[in-house]
């Protein structure tokens, strides 16, 4: 596990045309929720936010393949109830070059918060990783061998431990927060993910909640969700009685993560490492980020 810690390291007329028509938009949607009519349709879950946290970190914790940028996302009134939409959504990319496309991702929701569709994401260089998670598969395999890895790349990578561990001997206590596996997984379900990307203001969770922590995000997360959210977590394909069992046990059972090709053969070697699927390679920009 030591090894770990080695890589978690003009026209101004025009222009101001246009500002006012962007002021006039957001004017005009600010006086279609203040409408008194569709105010008493929306659910009160809507109005303080719980839905917005349950639904989008949700499509997170269901989605290790995907990277969404959460911060910013809203529930947008639609016809017959409304839209939940991410600030952004980038597949993490195939092997090769680094590909990074927009991918949008919504849920259409009825004016009751329950789930009606959803987007169908395309498949990523993790998606054969993410299934054989958890499925008791050993060794190290992957777009390209450990021999042939050479210097000047970085890969993306996922590692499974054999027993999971804290947070503490990953010597991550004090950060950075990581893409992390918190269960193993289940028939027919994949193991609990949750992105340590982006901080818990992002995330819309509340105290106790520390940005350098993963478990800690996700545990205050799991704390805000009541009975009425099970429908919802239903349809991402997420039990409750895991989420809060792995937020009791905060323990990491594998991570993703961008590491060099040293640091790929440095902790693959360690004892508690299960298995390993190099996802990805892609050149450095800098060397020197690339040993």
């Amino acid at each position: 596990m030591v090894g770990l810690l080695l890589f978690l390291t003009s026209c101004t007329a025009e222009g101001s045309s246009h500002s006012n028509l962007r002021a006039e938009q957001s004017d005009l949607r600010i006086r279609e929720s203040d409408f008194p009519a569709y105010r008493q349709e929306m659910p009160t879950a809507v109005a303080n936010d719980h839905l917005l946290t349950v639904v989008g970190n949700a499509a997170m914790a269901a989605n290790p393949e995907h990277k969404f940028i959460m911060g910013g996302s809203e529930l947008w009134p639609v016809l017959g109830g409304y839209e939940f939409r991410f600030t952004g959504t980038a597949a993490r990319p195939y092997a090769g070059p680094s590909i990074s496309f927009e991918s949008p991702y919504w849920v259409k929701m009825s004016l009751s918060g329950e789930v009606q569709d959803m987007s169908k994401l395309p498949p990523t260089g993790l998606t054969a990783a993410v299934a054989k998670f958890g499925s008791g598969v050993r060794g190290v395999s992957g777009v390209e061998s450990l021999s042939k890895l050479r210097p000047g790349v970085m890969t993306t990578t996922v590692i499974e431990f054999k027993k999971p561990v804290t947070e503490k001997s990953l010597g991550l206590e004090n950060g950075p927060a990581r893409d992390v596996f918190l269960s193993r997984g289940h028939v027919g379900g994949k193991a609990i993910y949750w992105p340590g990307h982006e901080g818990c203001s992002d995330k819309g969770l509340p105290e106790p909640c520390v940005d350098y922590s993963s478990v800690s995000q996700f545990r205050s997360w799991v704390l805000t969700l009541t009975a009425e959210d099970e429908p919802i977590l239903a349809r991402f394909g997420l039990n409750p009685v895991d989420l809060r069992r792995a937020a009791r046990d905060g323990l990491v059972y594998g991570i993703i993560g961008n590491f060099s090709p040293y640091a790929v053969r440095k902790n693959v070697q360690g004892k508690n490492v299960q298995a390993a699927w190099i996802t990805e390679i892609r050149p450095c920009p800098v060397k020197k980020d690339c040993p």
